[in-house]
């Protein structure tokens, strides 16, 4: 009976480990080149993220910058600020989501994985397909 008591405890730190490593991802980051703020937050029993801050917020034109590259021509009139870029990320492991971001710079999406390196520093992971064409970044997290 005494070697189940450690056995649970640890299965109950591992299962409410998650819930406080997520509060870690969530926040406002600052992409790996500084053009954009996203922030991610909770959403459902995953994460989300929506863009807060543009290095360039307006085009040459004087107006807002919009998703003039995505795919479907109806959402190219779309302000990029505010967009969301991650959804559906479900945890994978302690600190490592996975699920889906789009790119307004090129207007593609792509499988993703996140994971929390250090405290205030995630590395991103997008793939075009199975693993195939992956681009890696690190982000930080903003003071707002």
């Amino acid at each position: 009976m005494w070697t189940r008591v450690p056995i649970l405890a640890l299965a109950l730190l591992l299962s409410g480990g998650h819930s406080s490593v997520a509060g870690e991802a969530t926040g406002v980051w600052l992409t790996s080149q500084g053009k954009a703020k996203l922030r991610i937050s909770r959403c459902g029993k995953g994460l989300c993220s929506r863009i807060v801050w543009l290095r360039r917020a307006k085009g040459s034109n004087g107006q807002p910058v919009r998703d003039e590259r995505n795919r479907n021509p109806a959402l190219r009139g779309r302000p990029v600020m505010g967009l969301t870029t991650f959804s559906g990320l479900r945890p994978t492991g302690p600190g490592q989501w996975a699920g889906r971001i789009y790119n307004p710079e090129d207007g593609k999406l792509y499988d993703a994985h996140l994971r929390i390196v250090r405290p205030g520093v995630i590395e991103v992971q997008g793939c075009r397909v199975a693993g195939l064409g992956c681009g890696r970044r690190t982000w930080v997290r903003a003071s707002n």
